[in-house]
């Protein structure tokens, strides 16, 4: 995601207690990003963001926001220096990257590692927007074990007429009273009353053990927002296999889907990228728990 440097706020991963012994199992997941470059015409640069890990009872977060200067010092033994990673995509394994801790690098944050291995770096796609505000390489994730499949085979799916009348309908539930900018002046709020077809289906997914994961767009702002003129983000909603809808969550984009912890079941990952606001989140245990990594820019 985008490079927090000179941004006015300190970000540390802390990994107390990493251990790759067989007695206490830590699974550290990160993030191949790439990084815009800090000044207009400097280069690109890719980086492997640290995120998450799993020992056997569920996962967390590393630490990604500092409440104060003094929570920016930390010792060396306390974060993972060098990590081989597993680079995945969609079940498959796209090749293996090292990356190792950098002081005083200020092209990093610090919950940042640089690669430093030789070779090509994974790389899918065109470059998009679609996981930050500037045009970069889609985040790839990153596993510290060789764990990349998924058993739970998520895949693009276009959902019938019945179901999207469901979705619409929760997310009039969960949007009771919405606004628009007012017409003759735009630093004013006013009502917006919409119709059901005016909630469009952005894409949606579906997994093998009946699952469904669809996001939704409506052009309209939260009527609380007191700065008037944001557009709320889209929101994501989970079906399960009962045809129960429920939300998720908003602000964020699917990165990818896959068994990171080998317990058999799949975990979804997503990047958030709200107003001024970036990170991940990890979904597990049937939408039930999640792990949230998020930071803000300014």
């Amino acid at each position: 995601m985008r490079n927090v440097v000179g941004c006015g706020l300190v970000f540390i991963a802390i990994a107390t207690a990493f251990s790759q012994t067989a007695a206490n199992p830590t699974t550290i997941l990160g993030i191949l990003e790439e990084n815009p470059g800090i000044h207009y015409g400097d280069p690109n640069s890719r980086a492997m963001r640290i995120v998450f890990r799993a020992n056997g009872h569920g996962w967390t977060a590393f630490r990604s926001e500092c409440p104060d200067h003094d929570c920016g010092s930390f010792a060396a033994d306390d974060y993972p220096i060098e990590i081989a990673w597993t680079i995945a995509f969609g079940g498959r394994k796209l090749g293996t990257v090292v990356s190792r801790s950098v002081e005083n690098n200020h092209q990093l944050a610090p919950s940042q590692q640089k690669i430093v291995s030789t070779g090509l770096i994974p790389t899918i796609e065109k470059r998009t927007e679609a996981f930050e505000d500037a045009l970069l390489y889609r985040p790839l994730i990153a596993n510290s074990e060789p764990y990349f499949t998924d058993p739970d085979l998520w895949k693009p799916f276009k959902p019938p007429a019945d179901l999207i009348t469901a979705l619409r309908s929760q997310f009039r539930k969960s949007f009771r009273t919405l606004c628009r900018l007012n017409a003759n002046d735009e630093s004013k709020l006013e009502k917006f009353i919409y119709q059901d077809d005016d909630v469009r289906l952005v894409k949606a997914y579906t997994s093998r053990r009946g699952w469904i994961v669809a996001r939704l767009h409506l052009e309209a702002i939260d009527c609380n927002d007191v700065e008037a003129g944001f557009d709320i983000d889209d929101p994501w909603f989970a079906v399960d296999p009962t045809k129960s809808v429920i939300l998720l969550g908003s602000g964020f984009e699917l990165v990818d889907a896959g068994d990171y912890d080998n317990d058999g079941t799949s975990e979804l990952v997503f990047a958030i990228k709200r107003d001024n606001r970036g990170g991940y989140e990890l979904s597990y245990d049937n939408f039930k728990r999640h792990a949230v990594f998020e930071f803000g820019y300014h």
